[in-house]
């Protein structure tokens, strides 16, 4: 039902955008077949939305988790239904010969095109099925405030600059009696007025600087006419953006990412899943290599055989299982007492074996611990009745 939903979204994402093509060339007008595909997705994706609320009742809006997503959903419906009424109402007064007031059904378009970049946003519903698309997006949402704060440091790093840089402009224009002439025609003393004159050009020729929309030969050259302080003064800027600033950002930016990955308990859940899916084919590979004579379980000859060797054993320790002890390591997955390990006893007991011991493994050996402890008081309790 996810994939055929999926395929919808992403197809309906492409027919409007085949329609807003169409309209800008002028061939919308009159097109049946759009109309036909515009009505039947519209359709579908209603009775979509109506088996989901039949299903789920009020579930639909109160999951925890996705109570967003179908809001978004029911919306979009009832955009895209309102957006076929519109349509039908332009075309039937246009057909009856009872035109609109040229001003109503100019508004009545702009309502249509207005839907239409609404319906549009249906395709973040896609989100919800592609777990790497998602991981994107919930990652760029999460650094959004971590953005706001490194703009702010920027643009302090900007103005203090952009300072230093207006107030040297200045004063030169003052020892020089002031410079004349186009501001934007370049060249010379003019070129300095373009780009550091005032406060405003300073900050944004610094922000050009340091983002690659300007060559820096461009805005020092005119600075060395100030004199050589300026020009390293102006290599002081980049260097410390471009080594110091934009890489801790960076840093930042990264941080924030993967900790908002961590947060996020569907997507753990889901890297969870495959990580077991992946770990549980990994030892499906193992067991059917110690398996030699295919009867679908090994002897403690067998895993001998295999853990002799250097590779198999560093196999075992990449998955998380000791395997010095050939003894112990069998003993402890033969659940059953046969001398003989089937695929599932060998599985559970990779699994169980796998790390260090987990925390439910030390409260289930403290209650073991605690219950032989008040046996052993009982037998001793009725150990000294017996012999008085």
């Amino acid at each position: 039902f996810e994939l055929a939903s999926t395929f919808l979204i992403f197809t309906n994402a492409l027919f409007i955008g085949l329609q807003t093509e169409l309209a800008s060339r002028g061939e919308e007008e009159g097109n049946i077949a759009l109309l036909v595909v515009s009505t039947c997705y519209t359709f579908v994706f209603a009775a979509e939305l109506l088996l989901r609320l039949y299903v789920d009742r009020l579930r639909f809006f109160k999951s925890r988790s996705h109570w967003h997503w179908n809001c978004l959903d029911a919306f979009l419906v009832v955009v895209s239904m309102a957006e076929f009424t519109l349509d039908a109402v332009v075309r039937i007064t246009d057909s009856d010969g009872t035109k609109l007031q040229e001003t109503s059904q100019f508004r009545l378009l702009r309502i249509l095109r207005l839907t239409r970049l609404v319906r549009g946003l249906k395709i973040t519903r896609v989100m919800r099925f592609i777990r790497a698309l998602r991981t994107l997006v919930n990652q760029i949402v999460f650094t959004i405030k971590a953005l706001m704060w490194a703009l702010l440091l920027l643009v302090m790093l900007l103005y203090v600059f952009a300072l230093l840089f207006t107030q040297g402009t200045t004063t030169y224009r003052e020892e020089h009696g002031g410079i004349t002439g186009d501001p934007l025609a370049g060249g010379g003393q003019v070129a300095l007025m373009n780009y550091w004159s005032t406060m405003p050009r300073a900050m944004f020729t610094l922000f050009k600087s340091i983002t690659g929309g300007i060559s820096w030969e461009e805005v020092v050259l005119p600075l060395s006419d100030l004199g050589g302080f300026w020009v390293v003064v102006f290599l002081v800027f980049i260097c410390f953006t471009q080594m110091a600033v934009l890489n801790v950002i960076t840093g930042f930016f990264c941080q924030n990412a993967i900790e908002s990955a961590r947060l996020d308990g569907d997507l753990a859940a889901q890297t969870l899943i495959a990580e077991k899916k992946m770990y549980h084919e990994q030892i499906m590979e193992i067991f059917s290599v110690m398996d030699q004579d295919e009867s679908g379980s090994i002897t403690i000859q067998e895993m001998a055989e295999h853990l002799i060797k250097e590779e198999t054993r560093a196999y075992f320790e990449c998955l998380g299982v000791d395997a010095s002890d050939v003894w112990t390591l069998f003993k402890l997955m033969d659940v059953d007492r046969t001398s003989r390990i089937d695929q599932g006893e060998f599985i559970a007991g990779c699994m169980r074996l796998k790390g260090s011991a987990k925390g439910l493994d030390v409260a289930k050996l403290a209650a073991e611990h605690r219950y032989m402890s008040k046996q052993l008081v009982i037998f001793m309790e009725r150990t000294d009745e017996a012999l008085s």
